[in-house]
Protein backbone atom coordinates (compact mmCIF):
# COMPACT_ATOMS: atom_id res chain seq x y z
CA UNK A 1 0.00 0.00 0.00
CA UNK A 2 1.61 3.39 -1.15
CA UNK A 3 2.29 5.90 2.22
CA UNK A 4 0.68 8.29 0.28
CA UNK A 5 -3.27 7.91 0.00
CA UNK A 6 -6.66 9.78 -0.08
CA UNK A 7 -8.17 11.61 2.71
CA UNK A 8 -11.57 11.06 2.30
CA UNK A 9 -14.55 10.33 4.36
CA UNK A 10 -14.61 7.87 6.94
CA UNK A 11 -17.68 6.48 5.66
CA UNK A 12 -16.37 6.07 1.92
CA UNK A 13 -14.14 3.33 3.23
CA UNK A 14 -16.92 1.54 5.28
CA UNK A 15 -18.59 1.73 1.64
CA UNK A 16 -15.38 -0.29 0.16
CA UNK A 17 -15.41 -2.83 2.48
CA UNK A 18 -19.23 -3.52 2.62
CA UNK A 19 -18.72 -3.74 -1.50
CA UNK A 20 -15.58 -6.11 -1.06
CA UNK A 21 -12.96 -3.57 -2.58
CA UNK A 22 -11.09 -2.42 0.10
CA UNK A 23 -7.69 -3.51 -1.29
CA UNK A 24 -7.87 -0.61 -4.07
CA UNK A 25 -7.64 2.61 -1.86
CA UNK A 26 -8.10 2.84 1.54
CA UNK A 27 -10.12 6.75 2.60
CA UNK A 28 -9.22 8.53 5.46
CA UNK A 29 -10.07 12.68 5.30
CA UNK A 30 -10.82 14.73 10.87
CA UNK A 31 -9.52 17.99 12.92
CA UNK A 32 -6.51 17.51 14.96
CA UNK A 33 -5.01 18.95 17.98
CA UNK A 34 -7.62 21.66 17.13
CA UNK A 35 -10.49 23.13 19.42
CA UNK A 36 -14.13 22.79 19.38
CA UNK A 37 -15.71 25.16 17.78
CA UNK A 38 -18.10 26.61 19.92
CA UNK A 39 -18.46 30.72 21.75
CA UNK A 40 -18.60 33.43 19.68
CA UNK A 41 -16.80 33.07 17.12
CA UNK A 42 -18.31 29.21 16.01
CA UNK A 43 -18.90 28.54 12.33
CA UNK A 44 -23.06 28.12 12.76
CA UNK A 45 -23.18 27.31 9.14
CA UNK A 46 -20.53 24.48 8.92
CA UNK A 47 -22.26 21.08 9.05
CA UNK A 48 -21.97 17.44 8.83
CA UNK A 49 -23.17 15.32 5.81
CA UNK A 50 -24.80 12.41 7.08
CA UNK A 51 -26.22 9.75 5.25
CA UNK A 52 -28.20 5.98 5.35
CA UNK A 53 -25.80 4.54 2.88
CA UNK A 54 -25.01 1.15 5.18
CA UNK A 55 -28.41 1.37 7.13
CA UNK A 56 -29.06 3.64 10.20
CA UNK A 57 -28.10 7.41 9.79
CA UNK A 58 -24.31 7.50 9.85
CA UNK A 59 -21.96 10.66 9.56
CA UNK A 60 -19.85 11.06 6.60
CA UNK A 61 -18.25 14.58 6.09
CA UNK A 62 -18.55 18.01 6.41
CA UNK A 63 -19.41 21.13 5.06
CA UNK A 64 -20.98 24.76 4.26
CA UNK A 65 -24.09 26.38 3.92
CA UNK A 66 -23.68 29.26 1.66
CA UNK A 67 -27.42 30.09 1.22
CA UNK A 68 -30.59 28.83 2.81
CA UNK A 69 -30.48 25.56 0.66
CA UNK A 70 -27.09 25.14 -0.81
CA UNK A 71 -24.55 23.39 1.20
CA UNK A 72 -21.32 22.91 -0.37
CA UNK A 73 -19.21 20.42 0.46
CA UNK A 74 -16.57 17.50 -1.53
CA UNK A 75 -17.89 15.81 -4.78
CA UNK A 76 -16.59 12.48 -3.25
CA UNK A 77 -19.41 13.11 -0.26
CA UNK A 78 -21.88 13.26 -2.75
CA UNK A 79 -21.07 10.14 -4.80
CA UNK A 80 -20.67 7.46 -2.41
CA UNK A 81 -24.49 6.62 -2.66
CA UNK A 82 -24.29 6.16 -6.46
CA UNK A 83 -21.39 3.57 -5.82
CA UNK A 84 -22.44 0.29 -7.51
CA UNK A 85 -24.23 -2.33 -4.90
CA UNK A 86 -25.07 0.43 -2.65
CA UNK A 87 -29.16 1.47 -1.88
CA UNK A 88 -30.67 2.93 -4.91
CA UNK A 89 -31.86 6.17 -4.03
CA UNK A 90 -30.11 6.42 0.21
CA UNK A 91 -31.31 9.64 2.37
CA UNK A 92 -28.90 12.33 2.80
CA UNK A 93 -29.29 14.51 5.70
CA UNK A 94 -27.41 17.89 6.88
CA UNK A 95 -27.08 19.19 10.60
CA UNK A 96 -25.79 21.89 11.72
CA UNK A 97 -25.86 20.29 15.62
CA UNK A 98 -22.30 21.34 17.25
CA UNK A 99 -22.18 17.76 18.34
CA UNK A 100 -24.46 15.40 15.91
CA UNK A 101 -25.52 12.54 18.18
CA UNK A 102 -28.11 10.03 15.68
CA UNK A 103 -31.39 9.69 16.47
CA UNK A 104 -31.83 12.97 18.33
CA UNK A 105 -29.85 15.61 16.20
CA UNK A 106 -32.08 17.40 14.41
CA UNK A 107 -31.43 16.86 10.25
CA UNK A 108 -32.98 18.29 7.11
CA UNK A 109 -33.20 15.89 4.21
CA UNK A 110 -31.59 17.39 0.73
CA UNK A 111 -30.92 15.98 -2.72
CA UNK A 112 -26.65 15.59 -3.11
CA UNK A 113 -25.23 16.46 -6.72
CA UNK A 114 -21.77 16.05 -8.28
CA UNK A 115 -19.79 18.34 -10.24
CA UNK A 116 -20.51 16.98 -13.77
CA UNK A 117 -16.88 17.01 -14.58
CA UNK A 118 -15.76 15.51 -11.21
CA UNK A 119 -13.32 12.37 -11.27
CA UNK A 120 -13.98 10.66 -8.27
CA UNK A 121 -11.86 7.31 -7.65
CA UNK A 122 -14.62 5.38 -5.95
CA UNK A 123 -15.75 2.22 -8.10
CA UNK A 124 -15.86 1.41 -10.41
CA UNK A 125 -12.16 3.24 -11.21
CA UNK A 126 -12.25 6.02 -13.42
CA UNK A 127 -8.87 5.65 -15.47
CA UNK A 128 -9.06 9.30 -16.32
CA UNK A 129 -8.31 10.35 -12.24
CA UNK A 130 -4.80 8.81 -12.41
CA UNK A 131 -1.87 11.72 -12.00
CA UNK A 132 0.31 11.95 -15.16
CA UNK A 133 3.75 9.67 -15.23
CA UNK A 134 6.70 10.88 -13.13
CA UNK A 135 5.13 11.36 -9.68
CA UNK A 136 6.38 8.88 -7.43
CA UNK A 137 4.54 8.27 -4.35
CA UNK A 138 1.16 9.40 -4.91
CA UNK A 139 -1.88 6.59 -5.32
CA UNK A 140 -2.72 5.76 -8.75
CA UNK A 141 -6.24 6.96 -8.84
CA UNK A 142 -6.93 11.16 -7.86
CA UNK A 143 -9.58 13.27 -7.76
CA UNK A 144 -10.15 15.98 -9.72
CA UNK A 145 -12.83 18.79 -9.20
CA UNK A 146 -13.33 17.35 -6.18
CA UNK A 147 -16.90 19.69 -5.44
CA UNK A 148 -20.43 18.98 -4.38
CA UNK A 149 -23.30 20.33 -2.97
CA UNK A 150 -26.48 19.18 -1.16
CA UNK A 151 -29.76 21.25 -2.09
CA UNK A 152 -31.86 20.94 1.24
CA UNK A 153 -35.62 20.12 0.93
CA UNK A 154 -36.33 22.92 3.55
CA UNK A 155 -34.21 26.39 3.90
CA UNK A 156 -32.13 27.15 7.26
CA UNK A 157 -32.28 30.95 8.05
CA UNK A 158 -29.05 31.62 9.19
CA UNK A 159 -27.95 35.41 9.62
CA UNK A 160 -24.85 34.47 8.49
CA UNK A 161 -24.01 32.26 5.63
CA UNK A 162 -20.69 30.76 4.14
CA UNK A 163 -19.64 33.11 1.29
CA UNK A 164 -18.21 32.24 -1.85
CA UNK A 165 -14.49 33.58 -3.14
CA UNK A 166 -13.65 35.75 -6.42
CA UNK A 167 -12.93 34.04 -9.09
CA UNK A 168 -8.72 33.28 -9.29
CA UNK A 169 -8.50 34.52 -5.61
CA UNK A 170 -6.17 31.60 -4.62
CA UNK A 171 -3.31 32.97 -7.14
CA UNK A 172 -3.44 35.99 -5.12
CA UNK A 173 -2.19 34.60 -1.96
CA UNK A 174 1.01 34.11 -0.45
CA UNK A 175 2.86 30.87 1.05
CA UNK A 176 1.90 31.33 4.99
CA UNK A 177 -1.42 32.62 3.97
CA UNK A 178 -3.42 31.66 7.45
CA UNK A 179 -6.83 29.58 6.92
CA UNK A 180 -9.33 28.19 9.47
CA UNK A 181 -10.65 24.45 9.04
CA UNK A 182 -13.61 23.16 9.77
CA UNK A 183 -15.44 19.81 10.32
CA UNK A 184 -16.96 17.27 12.21
CA UNK A 185 -13.96 14.40 11.98
CA UNK A 186 -12.39 12.21 14.28
CA UNK A 187 -9.89 13.32 16.38
CA UNK A 188 -7.00 11.50 18.30
CA UNK A 189 -6.98 8.69 16.25
CA UNK A 190 -10.07 7.05 19.29
CA UNK A 191 -12.51 6.85 15.95
CA UNK A 192 -14.91 9.02 17.98
CA UNK A 193 -16.52 11.84 15.44
CA UNK A 194 -19.49 13.86 15.15
CA UNK A 195 -18.29 17.23 16.85
CA UNK A 196 -17.42 20.22 15.31
CA UNK A 197 -13.85 21.50 15.45
CA UNK A 198 -11.95 24.11 13.98
CA UNK A 199 -8.25 24.16 13.59
CA UNK A 200 -5.40 26.94 12.38
CA UNK A 201 -3.40 26.11 9.19
CA UNK A 202 -1.23 27.91 6.78
CA UNK A 203 -0.52 28.22 2.76
CA UNK A 204 2.25 25.95 1.45
CA UNK A 205 1.54 26.79 -1.90
CA UNK A 206 -1.30 26.71 -4.37
CA UNK A 207 -0.46 24.15 -7.00
CA UNK A 208 -0.61 20.19 -6.30
CA UNK A 209 2.29 17.95 -8.19
CA UNK A 210 -0.45 17.16 -10.67
CA UNK A 211 -2.36 20.15 -11.44
CA UNK A 212 -3.40 23.66 -9.77
CA UNK A 213 -6.40 22.27 -8.46
CA UNK A 214 -5.67 22.21 -5.21
CA UNK A 215 -3.81 24.32 -2.31
CA UNK A 216 -1.25 22.50 -0.25
CA UNK A 217 -2.07 23.49 3.41
CA UNK A 218 0.02 22.95 6.78
CA UNK A 219 -1.26 19.61 8.99
CA UNK A 220 -0.62 17.74 12.10
CA UNK A 221 3.55 16.71 11.88
CA UNK A 222 3.24 13.81 14.24
CA UNK A 223 2.66 12.63 17.81
CA UNK A 224 4.40 15.23 19.57
CA UNK A 225 5.76 17.58 17.10
CA UNK A 226 2.75 19.68 17.16
CA UNK A 227 0.87 20.83 14.44
CA UNK A 228 -3.20 20.92 13.56
CA UNK A 229 -5.06 19.84 10.63
CA UNK A 230 -7.74 17.99 8.97
CA UNK A 231 -8.11 13.94 9.26
CA UNK A 232 -10.74 11.46 8.59
CA UNK A 233 -14.55 13.06 8.31
CA UNK A 234 -13.19 15.93 7.74
CA UNK A 235 -13.72 15.83 4.02
CA UNK A 236 -16.04 18.91 2.15
CA UNK A 237 -15.36 21.04 5.27
CA UNK A 238 -14.46 24.91 4.57
CA UNK A 239 -10.82 26.24 4.47
CA UNK A 240 -11.54 29.66 5.63
CA UNK A 241 -9.55 33.01 4.72
CA UNK A 242 -9.60 35.20 8.24
CA UNK A 243 -12.39 36.63 7.85
CA UNK A 244 -13.92 33.05 8.88
CA UNK A 245 -16.69 33.41 5.79
CA UNK A 246 -15.15 33.35 3.08
CA UNK A 247 -14.40 29.57 1.64
CA UNK A 248 -11.05 29.36 -0.39
CA UNK A 249 -11.38 25.57 -0.65
CA UNK A 250 -12.59 22.42 0.79
CA UNK A 251 -11.03 19.78 2.65
CA UNK A 252 -9.84 16.86 -0.39
CA UNK A 253 -7.38 14.26 0.26
CA UNK A 254 -3.81 13.35 2.42
CA UNK A 255 -1.51 11.13 4.10
CA UNK A 256 -3.96 8.00 5.36
CA UNK A 257 -2.18 8.63 8.74
CA UNK A 258 -3.11 12.45 8.87
CA UNK A 259 0.40 13.56 8.95
CA UNK A 260 1.59 16.23 6.84
CA UNK A 261 0.36 17.92 4.29
CA UNK A 262 -3.23 18.26 3.64
CA UNK A 263 -5.06 19.12 0.21
CA UNK A 264 -7.77 21.14 -0.34
CA UNK A 265 -9.93 21.43 -3.23
CA UNK A 266 -10.23 25.47 -4.91
CA UNK A 267 -13.51 26.25 -5.49
CA UNK A 268 -12.25 30.05 -7.02
CA UNK A 269 -12.37 28.00 -10.28
CA UNK A 270 -14.48 30.08 -12.72
CA UNK A 271 -16.17 27.18 -14.05
CA UNK A 272 -16.52 25.99 -10.66
CA UNK A 273 -17.95 29.03 -9.08
CA UNK A 274 -20.25 29.29 -12.23
CA UNK A 275 -21.92 25.66 -11.21
CA UNK A 276 -22.23 25.97 -7.65
CA UNK A 277 -24.37 29.94 -7.76
CA UNK A 278 -26.90 27.84 -10.63
CA UNK A 279 -27.98 25.93 -7.49
CA UNK A 280 -31.06 28.45 -5.64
Amino acid sequence: MRRVVLLLATMALAILLACGVAQAIIYKPAIINGEPDRGPNAHSYAGALVTEVLGPIQEMCSGTLISPKVFLTAGHCTEPPKAKRLPKDPATYVTFDPTFEPGSSKVIKGTPYTYPKACIPLPPINDSCAPPPGLPGFPSELPRYDVGVVVLDKPVRMDTYGALPDAGLVDTLQKGQPFTVVGYGVRNFNLRSGERYRARVKLLNTNHPVDDMFLKTTGWRGIGQGGEGSCSGDSGGPLFLPDQETIVGVTSFGNTSCRGAAYNQRVDLPQVLKWVRSFP
